[in-house]
């Protein structure tokens, strides 16, 4: 929806969702339900708990919409809705900890035991990479590379600059290849010499 020919800006929808229009509403969820889930996979590693996170970032955008400043840009405001979601569902899953065995065992399709143990495993060496790092750098690298946002509009969404960003990308890169080249010297092992 544009005026005059220029889109409306999140401040301005974000006034009109402050006075009850659902219409302006629609549209900011639309706009903003990708970087959400971005910043808040960035967080948590199982698309289902970034999904309920995602709608609670919106139900509690909206019930505190009163507070947010329309002279203060909208998306590090929304952003940082979507981060206490995220933490919220880190302290839910935390007292959850504990998973049921399965009564019937375990499945007889998917991956052989080997390979789904080698699998796991990587998947925990980077989750754990990923979580070393600061939070600033995590949540621009999930959005640059992995989202394949722009260094500007994930700079608007964090409340940085797109020169800010392309550094946090950078250094998590970085701190990224050093966590896992242990790991990637072992397969190198694994596979023998290159011939």
């Amino acid at each position: 929806m544009a005026e005059g020919g220029e889109p409306v800006s999140d401040e301005t929808l974000a006034q009109r969702v402050q006075r009850g229009d659902r219409a302006a509403l629609e549209q900011l969820v639309r706009r903003y339900i990708r970087p959400v889930h971005a910043v808040i996979a960035s967080f948590l590693p199982e698309p289902s708990q970034v999904d309920d996170a995602a709608q609670e970032t919106f139900l509690r955008m909206l019930r505190a919409i009163h507070t947010y400043d329309t002279r203060r840009p909208f998306a590090p405001w929304l952003y940082q809705v979507a981060r206490n979601a995220a933490r919220s569902q880190i302290a839910a899953e935390s007292l959850r900890s504990t998973e049921p065995f399965p009564a019937d065992g375990p499945a007889a399709t998917g991956p052989l035991p080997d390979v789904a143990a080698e699998r796991s495993e990587i998947r925990a060496r980077v989750a754990r990479a990923l979580e070393a790092l600061p939070e600033q750098r995590r949540v621009a690298f999930r959005l640059v590379d992995v989202d394949g946002m722009g260094a500007a509009e994930a700079g608007r969404i964090m409340g940085i600059s797109d020169g800010t960003v392309r550094a946090h990308v950078h250094h998590a890169r970085k701190q990224l290849r050093e966590a896992l080249a242990e790991y990637a010297n072992v397969m190198d092992d694994e596979r023998g010499p290159a011939t």
